[in-house]
């Protein structure tokens, strides 16, 4: 089964957000973290139930993948994994409106 991971614009925007965001102290570091969550998210193409179900989105299906303190928050739709967001864990719950 050939699996893709999907990125939606929020996700992608997401973890824009957090490399810029760590850049302006570390430049190396933002480089290693928004690496290090792609790089994170890989596993769910071999394992796609690797995340946990995510309480909050029980309903839509959401799971989470966690990579050090963010949430890969995603879903199982046919052949693809969507990531509809990358949510700092200690924000509490991932806000996802409509990511699809």
């Amino acid at each position: 089964m050939d699996r893709k991971l999907v990125w939606t614009e929020k996700a992608s925007s997401d973890i824009e957000a957090i490399v810029r965001y760590i850049a302006r102290r570390d430049p190396k570091a933002a480089a290693r973290i928004g690496l290090g969550i792609y790089d994170r998210a890989q596993i769910l193409l071999e394992h796609p139930e690797a995340g946990t179900v995510l309480g909050e989105l029980r309903e839509g299906g959401w799971r989470k993948l966690v990579y050090r303190r963010w949430k890969i928050v995603y879903t199982i739709r046919a052949d693809d994994i969507i990531i509809g967001r990358v949510w700092p864990a200690a924000m509490g719950e991932a806000d996802l409106e409509t990511p699809l």
